[in-house]
Formats: structure tokens, sequence, C-alpha cells
């Protein structure tokens, strides 16, 4: 009953059969065949399937059960197949070992494609009992599990089939797995795995498919791998090794696909890589640091080659002759090799459909008859080069072109009037040239048009209304041209799918239409530097692109395939641009400079840029309504009144310029509210009263920020009158700490005035109630003034003395 649509439960009336009671389960006992695959069926594993005692092959794969796997699935001794792929399993009752353990006979175990998490495949002290002999085939790729991997894998002695492919193990690869001279492939890519490759994979004998991609593996690749005679497929990219390509792996007669990029490899690669390399299809070595030094005249020893990657490594100034020989090759890549001269794709390649060529120095004109050369052409990238001359009509005979790259060029001449509706391309940037004229009509043929950079060009001209054809663009970048006459309403009214629009550094007139706030998706407006007049529409407060905080879509599940089917061998084929923003580069002022926004970063910018126009009116307080941006610039218009308010409500705001305007009144105190703000410009406006103080805002201690406006005062300009200190640090008033201070006065004088007289009404009264305490006191009394009479005339007499000897000697 597989792919058979029986519900999402499991069907009763297997259990009612006329010669079965309801409750007996002899039924289920004798069944050995049962395979309800590729159904809805949902929820834990039905109880009538607990006690398959005679079942040789049950399969449920793809359905949605979920919970635990019971152990009691595998009650039966004869069982050899057990699929349970793509479900929505979560655990293991017993764990791995428990399966192992118990069904001796099984032969095939799938369980890929769940939703395991934590360590599923037990602790490396525990073993296998039964099934070193029996088990072919393990898949749990796609499941989330962690933890190191189990030494006891080395101990499946009759695998030939191991994926454990797309999960998070860690740790290293245990040298226990070159005890499997059976595996024919080994799946280990997209893990976290660390350390070094053990030496001993290089004892499977019998090893077809190697695949250690997209991992921690450090160190340097093994020379025992040169002597995997049966190796088909060698994929060790996007990891952290190091050192040179062994020699050894040139002597791997069957090897098909040899794939090391993105590494840290450096040295030199020559002819003894290669050497016996005769089935060759593959070779993917880019973003390393490899030299390729091989005679000019070397004719290698494959000539089938179709997949070719030697981006960022250093192959010479000339364009490698010997690919020439390879009259199959459908996908080159030799972006950033400091290539020089001419076009160099001088040959027919009748099959190639993805040519990168970027970041070189490759000059003079692409072909005229380009699309004689390369047919089937569908990405063409030359980006940061030094072409010149015009872009030939060619391109438009090009159908099966998609993504098309000449930015940053020195191109010139008008863009081809010729494009057809039978092009499916959907990206054409043609930005930073020299081209001029006018946007010709024919681009709005091309209805599957996503993407169109056009910009840093001297392109002139109204913007042509054929581009209200290409519904489904998502950006318009057509900015810093010199494109006149108004904003097109029917930006607004065509193109619901836009989600960045630049316009910016033209020589636009008249208003903003209102019909720019139809687009819901958009997330990037730049129209600054035009001279575009009136008010900013209220409806732009109804952008729900930049309501929403946008995060990265989800990525999907990976789809795992069958056990039966033979493990994929294809090499890794370029992104595709129509589902990912990989390629895509946009320049925008934000925070005062120009930033550079690439990859996924579009896709969380926010950003509104109406400066440098003749924009008036008051700023409407809907703009506050876009809690998504990240960057508002309305500086150098003619705006007045207010700040709006409710300004505090763009938390995520981390730039606001609303300089050179005409605003008045006071700063708003919601504007203390922004968090993420860290590049604020009000100045040369006619702002007045104290500035508001935060956490934040006291980090922006640049006094610029708030120059040209007369009336402000308070941090970081001078201290408003009626503050005590500067920076304020209390929120009591002048007036109370004054107030403050003379009670405090009074009340110091009290207490000196009460301990004064206490202490003298102490000795006064003491006198007058002690008689004999007042007898002694007046004998003190008269006692000391005898003594100071007399003191007093000895010194007088001495005085009397001296002042007589002086007169004698005179």
């Amino acid at each position: 009953m597989s792919s058979c649509d029986i519900g999402s439960q499991f069907p009763r009336w297997i259990q009612t059969q006329p010669y079965v009671s309801v409750l007996d389960s002899t039924f289920f006992a004798r069944i050995q065949f049962l395979d309800l695959g590729n159904n809805e069926l949902r929820g834990p594993i039905p109880d009538a399937l607990h006690n398959m005692t005679a079942v040789r092959v049950l399969d449920l794969y793809g359905n949605y059960f979920n919970s635990t796997i019971p152990l009691s699935l595998v009650n039966s001794k004869s069982l050899v197949d057990l699929n349970l792929g793509r479900n929505e399993f979560e655990n293991i009752e017993g764990g791995m070992l428990s399966i192992l353990n118990k069904a001796c006979s099984l032969r095939s175990l799938d369980l890929s494609g769940n939703s395991f998490l934590g360590d599923v495949l037990g602790s490396n002290k525990n073993s296998s009992r039964c099934l070193v002999y029996h088990l072919e085939y393990l898949s749990l790729t796609s499941g989330g599990i962690s933890g190191d991997l189990p030494d006891y894998l080395g101990q499946l002695k009759g695998l030939k089939e191991l994926n454990l492919a797309g999960n998070s193990f860690s740790g290293p690869i245990p040298s226990s797995l070159g005890e499997l001279s059976a595996l024919r492939s080994l799946h280990l890519e997209n893990n976290q795995l660390k350390g070094i490759i053990p030496q001993s994979l290089g004892r499977l004998s019998s090893l077809n498919y190697l695949y250690l991609s997209r991992n921690r593996l450090n160190g340097t690749i093994p020379k025992s791998l040169g002597r995997l005679s049966n190796l088909e497929y060698l994929s060790l990219s996007h990891n952290l090794l190091t050192g040179s390509i062994p020699d050894s792996l040139g002597q791997l007669g069957n090897l098909w696909a040899l794939h090391v990029s993105s590494n840290s490899l450096q040295g030199i690669v020559s002819e003894l890589n290669f050497a016996n390399l005769s089935r060759l299809r593959s070779l993917d070595v880019g973003s390393n640091n490899l030299s390729f030094i091989v005679k000019s005249d070397w004719i290698p020893p494959f000539s089938d080659l179709y997949y070719v990657n030697m981006s960022s490594c250093d192959i010479g100034s000339q364009f490698p002759r010997w690919i020439q020989t390879q009259k199959a090759v459908e996908i080159l890549d030799f972006s950033n090799t400091n290539i020089s001269g001419g076009f160099p794709i001088q040959h027919h390649y009748m099959n190639l459909y993805y040519l990168d060529l970027s970041t070189n120095k490759i000059s003079g004109k692409l072909p005229m008859n380009i699309a004689d050369k390369m047919p089937r052409l569908s990405t063409l990238l030359l980006p940061n080069n030094l072409m010149n001359g015009q872009l030939p009509d060619s391109l438009c005979k090009l159908d099966t072109l998609e993504v098309m790259d000449l930015s940053e060029n020195r191109l010139s001449g008008e863009m081809p009037h010729c494009w057809r509706a039978s092009q499916r391309i959907y990206l054409i940037n043609l930005s930073s040239n020299k081209l001029s004229g006018t946007i010709p009509n024919s681009v709005g043929c091309l209805s599957f048009l996503k993407r169109l950079h056009i910009d840093k060009n001297n392109l002139t001209g109204v913007l042509p209304l054929a581009l209200r054809n290409c519904k489904e663009l998502e950006i318009l970048d057509l900015g810093e041209n010199k494109f006149s006459g108004s904003v097109p309403t029917w930006i607004g009214e065509s193109l619901s799918s836009l989600r960045v629009l630049r316009l910016r550094n033209n020589m636009l007139s008249g208003s903003i239409p209102s019909q720019l706030c139809q687009l819901g998706e958009l997330q990037i407006l730049s129209l600054a530097y035009n001279n575009l007049r009136g008010r900013i529409p209220h409806c732009f407060g109804n952008l729900t692109g930049m309501i929403m905080e946008k995060f990265p879509s989800p990525i999907s599940k990976q789809a795992v395939t069958s056990s039966r089917s033979e493990p994929t061998a294809n090499p890794p084929e370029p992104q595709d641009e129509d589902t990912s923003w990989s390629r895509e580069k946009i320049r925008e002022v934000i925070k005062g400079i120009y930033l550079e926004y690439t990859k996924m970063q579009l896709q969380l910018l926010q950003f509104m840029d109406l400066s440098s126009n003749k924009l008036d009116g008051v700023i409407p307080e809907d703009l506050c309504r876009l809690s998504g941006l990240r960057g508002l610039n309305l500086s150098h218009n003619h705006f007045s009144g207010n700040i709006p308010n409710r300004i505090g409500e763009l938390k995520l705001l981390e730039s606001l310029d609303l300089s050179n305007n005409s605003l008045s009144g006071s700063i708003p105190s919601s504007m203390s509210a922004l968090p993420s703000i860290s590049h604020l410009n009000l100045s040369h406006n006619k702002l007045s009263g104290k500035i508001p103080t935060s956490n934040q805002l006291q980090t922006l201690n640049d006094p610029s920020i708030y120059v040209a406006n007369l009336q402000l005062c308070g941090y970081p300009l001078p201290k408003c009158h009626h503050d005590s200190v500067q920076p304020p640090t209390s929120t009591v008033h002048k007036d109370e700490d004054h107030e403050d201070d003379k009670k405090e006065k009074i009340l110091f004088y009290f207490v000196v005035f009460v301990g004064y007289a206490t202490g003298l009404w102490g000795v006064i009264g003491t006198l007058v109630l002690k008689r004999n305490w007042r007898l002694a006191y007046f004998r003190f009394v008269d006692s000391t003034k005898d003594r100071i009479i007399v003191a007093v005339a000895v010194e007088v007499a001495r005085l009397k003395q001296r002042m007589q000897r002086t007169n004698t000697k005179e």
C-alpha cells in the first residue's frame, strides 16, 4: 500500500477482516512483507505492528510517525529490512545499540530524516553482539544527532554503506572505521567533526565514495588515501585542512571526482597530481592557496572534464591551454585567478552553461558571436574586470541565459535593444560601467526578470513604461544615472514583488507618488539626491515590508534518498541564483558613510533614504509604524514642524539623520528609548529645549550631532541655565537643592547653640550648688591672678635693665 491515500490513521479494516478477530494478533504474526511508505500516517507506531514476529521487510518510509521507535518493532528474528526514514521520530527505545543487539538478521536499517536529538548512537564502551557480520546498510542522515562517533561502528564488519551525513556529530573520526573492509560508501559530510583524517581510512580497499566535506577537520590530507584503488569520489571540501595535495592521489585510476575546495591548502599542483587520473570528470580545488605549475603544452590524461573550479588559485596570467582539450566541460569557475589578456574563451564549448571569470584582469570586448561559441550558456559572470566596448547583440540569442553579471567593467555604448520574450533571464547586472542612452523598451519583454542592476552608468531619459511588464522584479536599481521625469506611478501599481527600489542620484522631479504604498514587500527605498518636491505620503506607514523585523528564511529539510538508491555522486552545482541572494551587492549611505551590503545582510536590511531633495511639510507620524526600520535619512530637505513624538517606537533604528531641515520644537523624550541608535544627526534645524538623556544617547557625545540649533542645550552641548552639574546625573531641581541647604544650616546652628548653653550652665550651676567646689574655684582664680602679676612685674624689670645698658653704651 505504498504511496496510497489511506488517511492519517492506521487502517482499521486490516484488523477487522472476517477471518481475523479484532483481538487476534495471529494475522500480523504471519505477515512477512508490509509496505506503508509515503502515506500520511501520523502519531506513534500502532500497537498492531509491535509484535510482527514473522515480518522480513517493514517499510514505513515517508510518513509522520512520531514519539519513540519501540524496541518491540524488531521482535522478528527474520527481519532483514527496516525502513523508518522520513518520519518524525525523536528517540529510539534503549538507543541504537538495543536495535543492533536484538535484530540479529537485519541487513538494512534506514532511520534517515527524522527528528532525533542527542546521543542516539550510544557510548563507545558498548559494542554490538550480533550485527557484526550482517548489517550492510545503515543510514541516519539529517537527524540532529550529536555526540561522538562510537568506536563500535568499526565492528559492523558487513557494512557496505554508512550514511551519517547532516547531523551534529563532533569529535574525531574513529580510526576503527578503517576495519570496515567491505565498506563502499562513507557519508560523514555536514557535521561538526574535528581532528585529523585517520590514516586507517587508507585500508578501506573496497571504498568507492568518501564524503567528509563541511566539517571542521584539520591537519593534512593522508597520503594513505592514495591506496584506495577503487575510490571514485573524494569530497573533502569546506574543512580546515592544510598542507598540499598528496601526489599519491594522482595514482587513483578510478577517481572521477576530486573535491578539496574551501580549505587552507597550499603548495604546488603539478602534472604528478594528475598522473593516472584518466577518468577524472570533476575537479574542485578552488578557494585555496594552491599554485598550478604545469607545462604550457601539457595534455592531461583526462579528456571528459565537465566541472572545473579553480577559483582563488594561482594559475598564472594566461588562461590554461589544457582546458581547451576538455570539449565536454559544462561548468568553469576561474574567478579571482589573476587572469589577464583578452576574453579567454575562443573555442566552441557546446555544453558550457556556467562560466565565472569574475575578479580578474580580462580586457577587450565580448565576442560578437558569443551565442555561437556557447549556445547553452545559462550563467555568465564577468564582474570586476577590464572589459570594454559594446554589449554584443548576440546575447539576445541566448534563450538559455538566466544570469548575466558584467558589472564593474568599462563597457560603453547602449544596452542591446533586441531582448526577446523567449528568454528566461532573471538577473541582469550592468552596474558601474559607462553605458549611455536609454533603457530599451525590449527589456520589458523579459517577463522572468527578478533583479535589474544598471546603477552607476550614464543612462538618460525617462523610466520606460515597458518595465511594468517585468512583474517578477524584486530589485530595481537604477541609481547614480541621469534619468529625468517623475517617479512612475506604475512602479507601485505593477511591481508588487519589489523589495529594493533605488533611484538615488538622478534628476527625477515631481512628487513621491502614493502608489508606492502598494509595495507591500519593499524593504529598501532610496530616492535621495533628486529634485523631488511635496510631502511624504502618509500611507508610507503601511509599507508592511518595513514593519516587521526580518529573519533569514529557514533552511528546508534536505531530501533524503531511499535506502535502495545509489549514493549521489554529482559535482556540486553552482548555487541556484533564483532562490539565493548570494551574489547580490548593494551600496547605500547608512550611518553617514557608504556601506556595502551583501548576501544575507540584504534580507535583514530595512532602510529609507529620501535625503537631498526639496520635500516639505511635516514628517508624518505614520513613519513611526515602520518598526523594522534600521536606517532613516530625511536630511537636506525643507521639513518643518516637530520631530514625531513616537520616534522612540522604532526600536531597531540604528541610524537617524534629520539634519539640514527647518524642524522646530523640542527633541521628543521618546528618542531616549532608542536602544540601538549608533548614528544620529539633528544638526542645522531650529530645535530648542533640553536634549533628552539615556544610556544610549549618552554614548553619542559629539556636539556636531546638534550643531546650529541655537536654542538647544544639555549634554553634549553647554548646560542649560537651570542645570547645576553637567552632564545631568540627578532629577532633583536646583530650587529643591537650595531649600535643603538652608534647612541644614538652621539645624547646625541650633545644635551648636544648645551645646554651648548646656556646657556654660553646667559649670555655673555646679559652682552655685557646691560650696566646697566654689571655694576651691575662687582659690584657683586668686592664685592664678597672683602668678600672672608676679610674672608681669619680673618681665617689666628685665626690660628696664636692657634699656639702661643700651643708653650707657651710646
